[in-house]
């Protein structure tokens, strides 16, 4: 069983979190043949005040929060 961990900024509505964890699973299950129901994932939500990213992240448009 695969662990996935998520980092996001506080506030983000349950919707949008649940889009992230299931796009996730679907790469993973096409990807690397993870089999169905096989999810352990974990989101962690951050304050804007800690959670501190590059303007670029592997060359994608990112955020400086600080």
């Amino acid at each position: 069983m695969p662990l996935t961990r998520v980092s996001l900024l506080k506030g983000k509505p349950p919707e949008y979190r649940k889009a992230i964890l299931d796009g996730l699973y679907q790469a993973m299950r096409e990807s690397f043949g993870v089999p169905e129901d096989d999810r352990f994932m974990l989101i962690e939500e951050y304050d804007k005040a800690i959670l501190i990213t590059a303007r670029t992240i592997w060359e994608l448009p990112g955020m400086m929060i600080s």
